[in-house]
């Protein structure tokens, strides 16, 4: 026995499903159009520690706070020296534009163009520094290179993952919190970093009131592979990281220290043919030969990163050595 029948047409059930669909359509549509019209802020994905260094770091490059000493390269330039106590023992305003060990050699030099294209008078030096596992990485990592060049572009990053992400790009989601939620609430970060720095807000404050340096909450094991060689890659990307090097500015080139248990008694004897081949394929001004190539455990965080200690040690060696070889 049938107690009730209902009789659907094709209006009632544009009419059913209409009613939810037609916001969600019109959201997307304004979020897409107004990211390509240019209605909507820029991208700042400031949503993990991550996209908030490159951010803060991009954004530095840009600004029109001149320094007389600019240190580029990977995490262990950005971790190992403190631009802020550089800057005291040298006396003169030094920015640390170190990002992440994902990137290469290219990315670091775009990041370098943008500081030389905001300043009229260019710095005095640039410090290049790179860890020696970067100089066996043959090429980039893909997710964090794209976020690189959409963040300098001003972009939505493309979606890089499976079909959940596309459809977040689709509907406007991501336009949404990448463009606005982000600029309007702070991200809690994960871990240690969120135990240590908080918000995402909280790490860019540090990363400004430190001229761009950030020390390394997160302790690790020191393992890994011990076998520093240089890659014969980077010899192309090292020559067009010196063209970026704009004239009259003094390119100084050094390889960051590594765990001296860890990196083994052969390690010295490694370490100088590479930062002197290095450095004329980036045909530099001055190699950092006397800088410690290695430092006992007990000042490393992790293999690539010193610890609050080592970083006071380090800055102070670095500052001793530019005094040196700066005019």
């Amino acid at each position: 026995m049938t107690s009730h029948r209902y009789a659907f047409d094709r209006r009632d059930l544009v009419l059913l499903l209409g009613g939810p669909l037609v916001p969600i359509a019109l959201f997307a549509v304004l979020m897409q159009g107004g990211a390509a019209l240019g209605w909507l802020p820029a991208p700042r994905p400031a949503l993990d520690v991550d996209r908030t260094l490159l951010i803060h770091q991009i954004e530095a490059a840009r600004s029109r706070q001149e320094a007389e000493i600019v240190l580029v390269g990977d995490s262990s330039c950005l971790m190992d020296i403190s631009a802020k106590q550089l800057s005291a023992l040298l006396g003169c305003r030094v920015l640390n534009l170190g990002t992440h060990s994902y990137l290469d050699l290219l990315a670091y030099a775009q990041l370098l163009r943008e500081h030389v294209a905001a300043h009229p008078r260019p710095p005095r030096a640039v410090v290049l520094l790179l860890h020696p596992e970067a100089l066996r990485r043959v090429t980039p990592e893909t997710y964090h290179s794209a976020l690189f060049q959409s963040l300098l572009r001003g972009e939505d990053l493309p979606p890089l993952g499976g079909p959940r992400e596309r459809i977040r790009q689709l509907l406007g989601l991501e336009a949404f919190r990448n463009r606005c939620l982000s600029r309007w609430l702070p991200a809690p970060l994960p871990g240690a970093y969120g135990r240590t720095y908080g918000f995402s807000r909280d790490l860019e404050k540090f990363l400004m009131r430190n001229q761009g340096s950030v020390l390394d909450p997160e302790p690790a094991p020191l393992r890994g592979n011990s076998e520093y060689r240089l890659a014969p890659q980077i010899e192309a990307p090292s020559r067009l990281f010196r063209a970026a090097v704009p004239a009259g500015t003094m390119l100084v080139v050094g390889i960051t220290p590594v765990p001296a248990e860890f990196a083994g008694r052969a390690y010295p004897g490694v370490h100088g043919p590479m930062l002197h081949q290095w450095s004329q394929w980036l045909q530099a001004d001055a190699a950092l030969v006397e800088l410690p190539c290695t430092l006992p455990d007990r000042h490393f965080a992790r293999v690539a990163h010193l610890n609050q200690d080592g970083v006071r040690l380090y800055t102070e060696a670095l500052a001793r050595v530019l005094k040196q070889r700066l005019p």
